[in-house]
């Protein structure tokens, strides 16, 4: 396994912010409004580093695709699903595909959401949690 690097933590920041910011598959994160976070030295360090920097973002496992557009100084990411995706997602995801039925990331957040903000979904956790908890042999 490759260690990381400067250059590779902050393409990781870069990545996590994009992937955060998106309600779909890709993100345009704008350099100068990442840097706004960072202080002068690193600024610095970043912007002298930049060419290492769009290289790591370019190999990181999350990205799909990477435009950089040297002019405006943003990086257009394109993101695979299983970076966007939490398990529970992923398994409405696969559930869909195997039913016939593709969503779109949105959808699948949606129903994701409704999901774990359902009273069932509670309850059951609540169940879930009660059960596990009799056969340890603890009283509730």
């Amino acid at each position: 396994m490759e260690k990381l690097n400067l250059n590779k933590l902050i393409a990781n920041d870069i990545v996590n912010y994009g992937m955060d910011k998106t309600t779909s598959f890709n993100y345009i994160v704008s350099l100068n409004d990442f840097l706004d976070d960072y202080d002068e030295e690193s600024i610095d360090y970043i912007k002298s580093h930049i060419s290492d920097i769009i290289e790591a973002v370019h190999q990181n496992e999350n990205v799909a695709d990477l435009q950089y557009d040297e002019a405006r100084q943003e990086f257009n990411m394109v993101f695979y699903f299983n970076g966007l995706f939490s398990k529970l997602d992923k398994k409405i995801y696969d559930t869909a595909q195997d039913m016939g039925i593709d969503f779109e990331v949105d959808e699948v957040w949606e129903i994701s959401y409704n999901l774990e903000n359902s009273d069932e979904y509670n309850e059951m956790i609540k169940n879930t949690i009660q059960e596990n908890f009799k056969t340890m042999g603890r009283e509730i």
